[in-house]
């Protein structure tokens, strides 16, 4: 929310009035593997039409960010019910008031899924949509010192998960200026989640008390919290404990970036979906790794999250590099999910011309369940050409094998893929995304 980002640091960048693109596309890809079972393996085609768009704004009064598509997916051998699915990725933010008040609107709308411990299948996956609105207001008592205050409500559908909650979350904060690179801040926090189903899940409210370093020296940012969460279950026992987060991001040069960042907190699935989606604007918005290609793990439960992340960018002339690492430490409060994670992702991109690019991806990921014995080692690699016919118009060609090797012999898998793919997109902020 509001505690981020400096009252006078709204506009990154040059204004620029609205753009918009819109693209369609076909995908016909391939799996000699489609249900990822270790025996009876079952081949199909999944027969895919897109389409969607994207927009983006950022004015005196308003920066704004939409992502929206539709996906239609036929099976040819009905190994799963054809089906529709939606992706739509928002933020925006009105200036009511200039350096004073401001109003946010987020919406992420996506497939998350049910299961962690089962692989990534139309099965195990169902609709999620975590909304959230609200304003902040600052209130300058004096050039170098500044009150905060912001509330959110939210909505948050999980379809087949059964975890539809209400949510509010309020905050005030102060601010103290103490260089034109430093800000200073200590923030109270709190967060009330009602579920539908208060039966199967456990209505909380969470309190968070924080203090904040922000250094934002040049082509640098570092964020540091320090503080304490306490947690009130309508039933059972409270929780409490430290809430700590660094994350440094620094731009190498005008193609690179470098982040890193290390926590310790509570967390949950809407709150960690709104973080990946963070605010455009002076309510929100901190350094983070580029995100993946992983599902949302949706819960109503609470869970304590420890880890880190570090990532590289560059982006050259006729090389790019993505390079991603991290360790995560899931405590579930309730779920006998808790889990140890170690991943990776590396991606290089060739351009051979303006219009044609090789690329040769592997992700990695070693999975340590706590709550029973078992170990997963997934790894899912591949090679993709691009080529555009147009500057609208482009071909792909993509092979890919995804294996997981695990100590319960009946959860590992082999998937080898196909991918064709017919592009068709206005302009370069929209291209039709592929999700597995």
């Amino acid at each position: 929310m509001i505690t981020g980002i400096l009252l006078c640091g709204g506009a990154v960048g040059p204004l620029q009035a609205g753009e918009f693109a819109y693209g369609v596309g076909y995908m016909g890809e391939h799996s000699d593997n489609i249900a990822r079972v270790s025996t009876n393996e079952q081949s199909d085609w999944i027969h895919s039409l897109l389409a969607g768009f994207a927009y983006q704004e950022r004015t005196i009064d308003v920066v704004a960010r939409v992502l929206a598509q539709a996906t239609y997916n036929d099976y040819q051998k009905n190994t799963f019910s054809d089906e529709t699915l939606f992706d739509l990725n928002s933020s925006v933010v009105w200036t009511l008031s200039p350096q004073r008040s401001f109003w946010t609107v987020q919406d992420d709308y996506q497939q998350g899924l049910l299961n962690s411990t089962i692989p990534d299948t139309p099965a195990n996956r169902t609709n999620l949509n975590v909304f959230s609105t609200g304003p902040d207001v600052y209130v300058r008592l004096a050039p170098v010192h500044t009150l905060a205050f912001g509330a959110r409500v939210g909505d948050v559908y999980t379809g087949a998960a059964n975890a539809d909650n209400k949510r509010f979350n309020g905050l005030a904060g102060w601010q103290y200026q103490s260089s034109p690179t430093t800000t200073l801040s200590l923030n109270y926090q709190v967060l009330d989640v009602k579920f539908e189903d208060s039966t199967l899940n456990n209505d909380f409210t969470s309190q968070d008390v924080f203090f904040r370093v922000q250094f934002h020296p040049s082509r640098s940012q570092y964020i540091l919290d320090l503080g304490a969460t306490h947690i009130n279950f309508d039933r059972g026992d409270d929780l409490r404990g430290t809430l700590a987060r660094l994350s440094w991001l620094r731009e190498l040069t005008p193609q690179s970036s470098f982040g890193a960042s290390v926590s310790k907190e509570f967390s949950n699935t809407a709150s960690d979906v709104l973080a990946a989606t963070p605010a455009t604007g002076p309510a929100g918005g901190e350094p983070s790794a580029p995100s993946g290609i992983s599902r949302a793990v949706i819960t109503g439960d609470v869970y304590e999250t420890k880890g880190g992340t570090i990532f590289y960018t560059h982006r050259g002339s006729q090389v790019g590099v993505q390079f991603l690492a991290g360790r995560r430490k899931l405590d579930y409060e309730t779920t006998p999910q808790d889990n140890k994670a170690t991943n990776g992702r590396l991606q290089i991109d060739y351009f051979f011309s303006a219009a044609s690019t090789a690329t040769l991806f592997t992700e990695y990921t070693r999975t340590e369940y706590l709550d029973f014995i078992r170990r997963d080692t997934d790894q899912n690699s591949g090679l993709r050409f691009d080529y555009h016919i147009t500057r609208a118009v482009s071909v792909g060609l993509e092979g890919s094998r995804t294996e997981r090797r695990s100590t319960d012999s009946t959860m590992g898998f082999v998937d080898n893929r196909l991918l064709l793919t017919l592009l068709y997109s206005s302009g370069p902020l929209f291209t039709p995304l592929h999700r597995r």
